[in-house]
């Protein structure tokens, strides 16, 4: 942790990744709890010598840091406090003479959880973190973490024995025809169906298994596995709003069947309700376009029956779909990280015979590929960015699709704004901070919806042009430029306020929008006018600020040159290297422009 970020924490309250902790002699009891919070959900940060008041917090020191801190680190390591090893990363900062000790604590392997912390006469308990405390677990939620660290898949354990009465007939028949027009080389097609199973890994010394169940299962036998159903689809016809709707939903699908009922089903359901709604054809469940939306919402629909976690019996997946943006839910985190599963290829599965059939049928394409497919398809269709959510504390995923549009003058919004252009990915990148605030370099990927390197470059040249800044130690997340975030928190002020003034509908907003952002793009470049004009070729920053009579480094920065840098009047002479000794600055063609146009308007 930097100072600056250290700084920016105590200026705000504990966050659901901060935990403050007074400490001044010794190490609290609690601490030990928020290690295991922290090492069970997502990780986070343990400050000592840091007291919360009513004002947010407050720095009051430690004393003895080497003694605490070797103190700490030392029960962090032993299987006497914690049930394994818990890694943890300690820095040291002085802030008001006082020290102040910042912990990182690792969150654990899934393999390695729950992980249990000694608590003193209860004998052994399992936290996790839940918003800004620790909660201890209940025997439901420590199972979850138990059932979560086998590793055999639940899907292709053995369930029951089988029995021609056991499966639906209609579903299996309507498998077996999908898998043989995709596999006409080994269609199964002479095999019965008990050996129909069996060459696909489903039946096993005469027994059924999980997956087997899920797919084909009569209702009694879905009943025995999942009492309370698979997915609970919901229909409201009204935006998506943080408070409760006053009606629950205005039409609702069960789904209580097996899974490919389920799948069919809600396929239909799905697809009816695009915004341009289209016809199946007979039992493949094709037609020969498909609207652009298809391939995510498939995927979606896959990604929830394949990643639910079976295992738990009363929790079921749910899809609720708003007049905005429509959510997939299910029970159980992903094993993998967001940022691995938009890098594709291989994935660490929950449920990997099931997604393999799956596949095999033509309802997922590669493995692992399911997440960039829905971004790229998100991105194809312009609408806002879709987001994803693994909360490995309460177990759950979530995948939200907004149905909300991209403004397709995005890119000259940011041009009136900055004075500079910007490309249409930089744009779909910069509004996204704009919604989202700071985020993992890594997950800048769902507004780019292109590869690593090529958003990694893209972030790259933002910075360079100081658009964005990357934080934290490793430079691995990212936010809007402090001054442009200013920027666009003004115009935007402005514009609803005009807006409203002009009766608020969606076509004067944006009419409104470009009139504010002309404005504030005016009041940016009367700041930097002084060093446009004092600008004579290339130049250091050091002649630049004798040219201006400044002496303060960081002053002349703030005020003039990131400014002139983000409005695009200005660029450097070695962008691939901005902290070079060599590094020099001169006027792009939009600056000469524009101090030309300032020379016309003089009298």
């Amino acid at each position: 942790m930097e100072r600056e970020e250290l700084l920016a924490l105590l200026r705000g309250n504990e966050w659901d990744d901060v935990e403050a902790k007074e400490s001044a002699n010794g190490v609290s009891k609690s601490a030990y709890t928020t290690v295991s919070a922290f090492a069970n959900t997502k990780g986070g940060w343990l400050l000592f010598g840091v007291a919360e008041v009513e004002a947010g917090l407050t720095v009051k020191g430690v004393n003895d840091p080497d003694r605490i801190q070797n103190e700490f680190l030392t029960a962090c390591r032993s299987t006497e406090k914690f049930s394994r090893p818990v890694t943890v990363h300690p820095h040291q900062h002085e802030l008001q003479g006082k020290v102040v000790l910042a912990f990182f604590v690792e969150p654990s392997r899934r393999f390695d959880k729950p992980i249990r912390v000694r608590d003193g006469r209860s004998g052994w308990a399992t936290y996790i973190r839940l918003g800004a405390g620790d909660h201890r677990c209940t025997a439901e939620e420590e199972g979850r973490f138990l059932r979560d660290a086998s590793t055999e898949p639940f899907d292709g354990a053995l369930f029951c024995s089988y029995a021609d009465d056991a499966l639906e007939p209609e579903s299996l028949r309507w498998f077996r025809g999908l898998y043989a027009s995709r596999h006409e080389a080994q269609p199964l097609t002479e095999l019965s169906d008990p050996l129909f199973l069996e060459e696909l890994g489903l039946l096993r010394e005469g027994q059924l298994t999980h997956a087997a169940a899920l797919l084909f299962g009569k209702q009694k036998l879905i009943a025995r596995l999942k009492p309370a159903g698979l997915v609970d689809f919901r229909l409201i016809r009204q935006p998506w709003s943080e408070e409760a709707p006053a009606h629950r939903f205005d039409d609702r699908l069960l789904c209580e069947g097996n899974l490919v009922q389920a799948l069919r089903a809600l396929i239909e359901r799905l697809l009816g309700l695009v915004p341009n709604p289209f016809s199946l054809e007979g039992d493949t469940l094709q037609r020969p376009a498909h609207p652009p939306e298809y391939k995510a919402l498939r995927e979606a629909l896959v990604n929830l029956l394949v990643h639910q976690d079976y295992s738990d019996k009363h929790r079921l997946a749910q899809i609720l779909w708003y007049d905005d943006r429509t959510s997939f839910t299910n029970p159980g985190d992903s094993f993998v990280s967001v940022e691995d599963m938009l890098g594709g290829g291989s994935s660490d599965l929950r449920n990997p015979l099931l997604a393999r059939l799956l596949r095999q049928i033509g309802f997922a394409e590669q493995a692992g590929s399911g997440l960039p497919t829905i971004v790229r398809t998100w991105r194809e269709v312009e609408r806002l960015p879709p987001e994803v959510a693994s909360d490995p504390g309460q177990k759950r995923f979530q995948l939200t699709l907004h149905w909300r549009v991209l403004p397709k003058q995005v890119a000259g919004f940011w041009k009136q704004l900055i004075g500079a252009s910007v490309t249409p990915d930089q744009a779909r990148l910069l509004a996204w901070l704009e919604e989202t605030g700071a985020a993992e370099v890594g997950l800048a990927r769902l507004a780019t919806g292109l590869s690593a390197s090529e958003t990694r470059k893209l972030i790259a040249g933002l910075e360079v042009n100081g658009l964005v800044e990357l934080l934290g130690d490793d430079g691995e997340r990212l936010r809007l430029a402090p001054h442009l975030a200013e920027l666009l928190d003004k115009a935007r002020a402005l514009a609803e306020e005009a807006a409203k003034d002009a009766g608020g509908t969606e076509q004067v907003t944006g009419h409104a929008t470009e009139q504010v952002t002309a404005h504030v793009a005016e009041q940016v470049t009367e700041q930097v006018v002084q060093l446009l004009r004092a600008c004579e070729g290339e130049q250091s920053r050091a002649e630049l600020m004798s040219a201006l009579g400044l002496v303060h480094r960081e002053h002349f920065r703030e005020s003039h040159l990131v400014p002139a840098l983000a409005a695009g009047y200005l660029e450097m002479t070695i962008p691939d290297k901005p902290k070079s000794s060599r590094q020099k600055y001169r006027l792009t063609p939009t600056g000469h422009a524009f101090l030309k146009t300032l020379s016309t308007q003089q009298p």
